[in-house]
């Protein structure tokens, strides 16, 4: 079922590759779609990082001390490098993020990249939703030369991402996400779907015109109130010319496992429908319950919902060393780690020994 649903998008993404002479961004596309038809690729938000009860230690990672393999994806997050900090939002030092991206990549793994910039029209973070912000941001607007001062820093991060040969590592950019949502100053509350769209693509053509072939951009909305439909999932969509990937974040909120599958049901429906209606690769781009409370969550609540969709990859968010609460996967001292072997040991989820090989 999976190659038949995706055989359309395997021709798109074959002609992409051409019609772009084969850059690492259309190159990925293709590796992805070729890797889609054999599972779903688990991925970890900050894995090499840190983890419940260590940080900074080369080499680990609870999700390879759980199961001896790591993670076919890593997430990392671009939130601060607009100041020009050193560390990013939660302390990362982007140094080390370039060296763990660069090890991901050479290990045949795949790396995708959120960003949870401070609010420039009121100089708090992500989640101070006053002010504005993206009309003031847009091109011509009070703020358009901070943004395309952010967007430069952006740009020159992910422009150092090479590897050993100096070519540019492929990455899925994720921007804006969650815009759907109230939480971030750009989201439903603080823009309208016209500002949404045009800063999403402005991003995009800054990022482009700096000649930046390495990017695979992602579109993610949150979870919807209510239905989702297609038309819902695609009301601040900025248009096909601007997005490679369709995603949507889907957290469990309380300890209703039915009802979080259900939830996930409902919006892998509707993006894998649009997904390929308009030649679009998907995935579940953010996930997860809070501690994992569930001993077999892995196994029961998360497999079954992602099996159902051929989706490509799934994104687990964090293990928090400094925060017992804010864990979203397995790790040695947690009771859900024996069914996390499981989940992995499962034939239809791929970490990265299941992926090095496929090119």
């Amino acid at each position: 079922m999976r190659k038949i649903l995706f055989t359309a998008i395997a021709a798109i993404v074959a002609l992409c590759a051409d019609a772009q002479n084969s850059t690492p961004a259309a190159e990925l596309l293709a590796r992805m779609e070729r890797i889609q038809w054999r599972g779903v690729m688990m991925g970890h938000q900050d894995d090499p990082m840190y983890g419940t009860t260590w940080k900074y230690e080369a080499g680990r990672s609870d999700v390879k001390d759980v199961c001896g393999d790591y993670p076919a994806m890593m997430g990392f997050d671009l939130g601060k490098i607009e100041y020009g900090s050193e560390r990013n939002l939660d302390g990362v030092p982007f140094s080390l993020m370039r060296d763990e991206i660069r090890a991901q990549h050479e290990r045949g793994g795949i790396v995708t990249l959120s960003w949870h910039p401070g609010n420039p029209a009121t100089g708090g973070n992500s989640w101070d939703a006053k002010g504005r912000a993206v009309g003031k941001l847009l091109p011509g607007a009070s703020l358009a030369s901070v943004c395309d001062e952010w967007l430069g820093r952006v740009a020159d991060f992910i422009g150092s991402l090479k590897d050993k040969d100096g070519r540019r590592i492929p990455v899925i950019f994720r921007p804006w996400h969650e815009m759907n949502g109230a939480w971030f100053w750009w989201g439903c509350d603080s823009c309208t779907p016209e500002e949404y769209r045009r800063l999403y693509i402005h991003t995009h053509d800054f990022l482009t015109a700096r000649g930046l072939d390495n990017i695979v951009w992602a579109y993610s909305p949150n979870l919807s109130n209510g239905t989702p439909t297609e038309e819902s999932y695609l009301f601040y969509y900025p248009g096909d010319r601007y997005v490679d990937l369709l995603g949507t974040d889907v957290y469990q909120q309380s300890a209703d496992n039915a009802a979080y599958r259900a939830d996930v049901r409902k919006e892998l429906k509707v993006v894998t429908a649009v997904g390929r209606s308009r030649g679009k690769l998907t995935a579940l781009t953010e996930t997860g319950h809070r501690g994992v409370p569930y001993e077999r969550w892995f196994t029961e609540c998360l497999l079954p919902v992602i099996t159902e969709f051929p989706i490509s990859y799934v994104l687990l968010w964090r293990n928090a060393w400094d925060n017992p609460e804010e864990n979203f996967c397995a790790a040695p001292d947690k009771a859900v780690a024996p069914d996390f072997v499981k989940f992995h040991d499962h034939p239809s989820t791929l970490f990265i020994k299941d992926v090095a090989g496929l090119k």
